[in-house]
């Protein structure tokens, strides 16, 4: 796996040669090796890319994300089949039982609800922190009172003010919209690596999202997102969204050690889809903090 993020953002051709992106611009010509690139984000529609470097590119299963003229996320490339045996683990995928991927599910949010909690908590938002956790000890294994969307509430109104809507188009859920889509791609990389679908959701069902098991999987992690956002919540889109890629330079604490984002959903999506196949007992936690 590459450690390198690559944002292309000016007018040149990439193209492919002896197992290295070339990169040529006006001003600057650079070659890059493709072990080294873990994702490419090509920022601005005034790119040449060859097809010899897109089959380069899956082949060595590095991400790559295309964005529209207003350089926001608008595609991401993907193998048609992430291992050998894509078939059988397809077939597992369909006959996932549901009570593993209640289960899945309920993990998950738990984690997600937890890490909301510790955030207010971290940043000074005491009471809202404890208005969270006991939305939390509320959870149910098929959330039918929907505490996930209540303390989604309480999260970006105590953040953002009462008047804040996550419809809304402003910097700050540009920012979030940006850095949620960068996190969500990781994780359907890695799905598809594991040989399943992003559309077979175990908790989003959603017929218009292709990438609903990448949605249900990433939860924990959108607080990495969040704190970056919040931290910067004064400043352009622009300069949010530079901040962002730090989500790639920077470690995380998980299962006791420091490690980069793309190996922990690397390891995370592996062992949920190990759990969720029947051939594991214990599913993985994401602490944001």
């Amino acid at each position: 796996m590459g450690f390198r993020t690559i944002v292309v953002n000016e007018h040149s051709k990439l193209a492919y040669k002896n197992n290295h992106l070339t990169f040529k611009s006006a001003s600057q010509m650079e070659v890059i090796h493709l072990t080294e690139i873990d994702l490419l984000i090509l920022e601005t529609t005034d790119i040449a890319i060859t097809s010899m470097l897109i089959s380069k590119l899956v082949e060595h299963n590095i991400g790559v994300i295309f964005c529209d003229s207003k350089r926001l996320p608008s595609a991401q490339l993907m193998p048609y089949y992430g291992r050998h045996d894509s078939s059988l683990t397809l077939t597992k995928q369909i006959s996932w039982e549901e009570e593993l991927k209640e289960t899945a599910t309920y993990n998950i949010l738990q984690q997600k609800i937890e890490n909301q909690s510790i955030f207010l908590e971290h940043f000074g938002f005491e009471e809202k922190s404890k208005a969270i956790e006991k939305l939390l000890n509320e959870l149910e294994l098929d959330d039918s009172s929907n505490r996930e969307g209540h303390a989604a509430r309480i999260f970006f109104n105590t953040l953002y003010g009462n008047g804040f809507s996550r419809e809304d188009s402003n910097d700050i859920n540009a920012g979030l919209d940006y850095g949620y889509t960068l996190i969500m791609s990781i994780f359907a990389r890695e799905i598809v690596k594991c040989g399943c679908v992003t559309q077979l959701g175990i908790n989003h069902h959603s017929q218009f999202n292709p990438f609903n098991l990448a949605s249900d999987l990433m939860e924990p992690f959108r607080l990495i997102v969040d704190e970056i956002v919040y931290q910067n919540r004064d400043k352009s889109f622009t300069v949010i969204k530079g901040h962002l890629f730090e989500l790639f330079r920077k470690t995380y604490e998980y299962q006791n050690s420091q490690m980069y984002l793309n190996n922990i959903v690397s390891h995370f999506v592996k062992t949920v889809i190990s759990y969720l196949n029947g051939e594991g007992k214990i599913l993985p936690k994401f602490e944001w903090g």
